[in-house]
């Protein structure tokens, strides 16, 4: 479990998670607590030393385009959970629309009806 924030200030849920992960690692961008830096340099780093089966990450996108780049070139499965305002939450307003690979082709799907949970081999983000 690689959880990343802001500052100090942020940090939630902490306890919980350090009881359903048998690897723990808290960031925080300034340092404030835990390891300094970004989450994802972390992960890297152990992508190097051990075996990972499988990413699963949440969060800004800014983040979620980097794990994503990250998992491809590792060759690592991956499952993004995107963010996208959802208006309606039925498809109908298409504020949650993003592209996906459908074959040779890209088309738009819509996160509230599809996902939100996405391989990242066919998300654009």
């Amino acid at each position: 479990m690689y959880l990343g924030f802001r500052s100090k200030d942020f940090v939630v849920l902490e306890e919980e998670y350090k009881k359903v992960s048998d690897k723990f690692i808290l960031t925080t961008d300034d340092g404030t607590y835990g390891e300094k830096g970004f989450a994802i340099n972390y992960l890297k780093d152990d992508i190097e030393k051990e075996k990972i089966d499988s990413i699963y990450a949440c969060g800004p996108l800014p983040m979620l385009k980097a794990v994503q780049a990250l998992a491809k070139e590792k060759n690592i499965p991956c499952q993004i959970s995107l963010e996208e305002r959802m208006g309606c939450g039925i498809g109908v307003c298409l504020g949650c629309a993003v592209k996906v690979a459908a074959g040779e082709q890209t088309i738009y799907t819509h996160v509230c009806k599809a996902g939100p949970v996405f391989d990242s081999k066919i998300v654009e983000i």
